[in-house]
């Protein structure tokens, strides 16, 4: 299993539970990762999985990680391997080269993300996914929209499995204790909570966060809204909170391990990404029976039913996201019920063995096909 990430974020939870789940089947895993996350790798090495750091960049490796993984691939450390699944965009552009030129038995792809910032390569990045498709056993779309843009890039569409994302159950409102998070947080008991989690990133747009809470403290004064994650935009945010005076509604808490438990104490959880895979945090929201604010892009409408688990809006209305959270934060009893729906839903439909046993299918069949 290889992938890059910059920071911990979606792209780690999901490859750290299927590792977790294919080594529980008894099957030998390596995770190659980049050295940035050096700090996750004991998440991995607990249930005895092999981990392998790499310096990696989005796009051209340097020639020593370059080197291991075509090592990795072509020798193996517990013999060669018999699947080399690549994570995200940036790993995949690299690292099918790198796994092709060294001989992989196969080759299967998870992209999570296929929309990029820079408009302007988007032609040439989609040309990128085309070629190297064609040296690619099968992917893995997260999201069924995803899917469908890939068969218009002009990929086979049996070469196109939509498996989506898991998130491990518990029981939901569990050990978390709702009022001592506030209180750590500096905030009253009683006020509204409106969460965010994930990177202060151009993707995520926590910006439009910022500006959606300064509508919503119109008609609710007493919210306060609570920011999780870190990223590039982080000075931008603390200006542009100054800016419109909201030090004391708005705070940005960098990023939280026990973040998913946080949510247990948050009123509504939201995103204002520009574009997503099958965001985690939704998942993980939902899990917590946490009503949910999301945008209607990628794998969103897959995993949240408009108006029965919380609300799909535009991307980058804010206005929408505004009057969305605005009516759950009016109607608690409304909120509950779209929370305890979302539980049901993630219940019945993201449970991480399902996840885990489509894959190793999808492995199965690669391996017969050879």
């Amino acid at each position: 299993l290889v992938y890059y990430e910059p920071l911990p974020s979606g792209q780690t939870t999901h490859v750290l539970s299927l590792a977790r789940g294919l080594h529980a089947r008894g099957h030998h895993v390596t995770v190659v990762l980049p050295s940035a996350l050096a700090p996750r790798v004991a998440a991995f090495q607990t249930f005895g999985v092999e981990v392998i750091p790499l310096a990696m960049r989005k796009v051209f490796w340097p020639l020593s990680s370059t080197r291991i993984l075509y090592r990795l691939v072509r020798v193996g450390i517990q013999g060669r391997p018999d699947i080399v699944h690549i994570h995200s965009q940036e790993a995949g552009l690299s690292g099918r080269v790198i796994a092709r030129a060294a001989g992989a038995r196969a080759i299967v792809y998870t992209p999570q993300v296929i929309d990029i910032r820079r408009a302007r390569w988007h032609g040439l990045y989609v040309a990128a996914e085309w070629l190297l498709a064609h040296s690619t056993a099968r992917l893995v779309s997260v999201s069924t929209a995803d899917r469908q843009r890939m068969i218009r890039w002009g990929i086979p569409a049996e070469k196109i499995d939509y498996i989506p994302n898991s998130v491990a159950i518990s029981a939901p409102d569990g050990p978390v204790d709702a009022q001592a998070v506030r209180q750590a947080f500096g905030l009253a008991a009683t006020c509204p909570l409106v969460m965010q989690v994930g990177r202060l990133s151009a993707q995520k747009n926590p910006l439009a966060f910022v500006e959606g809470a300064a509508q919503v403290l119109q008609t609710h004064p007493e919210a306060r809204f609570v920011l999780i994650g870190e990223g590039p935009l982080r000075e931008a945010l603390i200006q542009r909170i100054a800016d419109l005076a909201l030090q004391d509604a708005v705070q940005l808490l960098g990023w939280r391990d026990n973040a998913v438990a946080l949510m247990a104490a948050a009123d509504v959880v939201t995103l204002t990404s520009a574009w997503e895979g099958a965001p985690y945090t939704l998942l993980e929201a939902m899990a917590q029976a946490r009503p949910v604010v999301a945008p209607a892009v990628n794998g969103c409408p897959d995993i949240v039913v408009d108006g029965e688990t919380g609300f799909l809006t535009p991307p980058g209305d804010t206005s929408a996201w505004a009057r969305a959270v605005s009516a759950l934060l009016a109607d608690p009893e409304l909120a509950r019920a779209m929370g305890q729906r979302g539980y049901a839903r993630v219940r019945e439909r993201f449970a991480p063995t399902a996840m885990i046993t489509a894959i190793e299918a999808l492995y199965y069949q690669v391996l017969a096909a050879r």
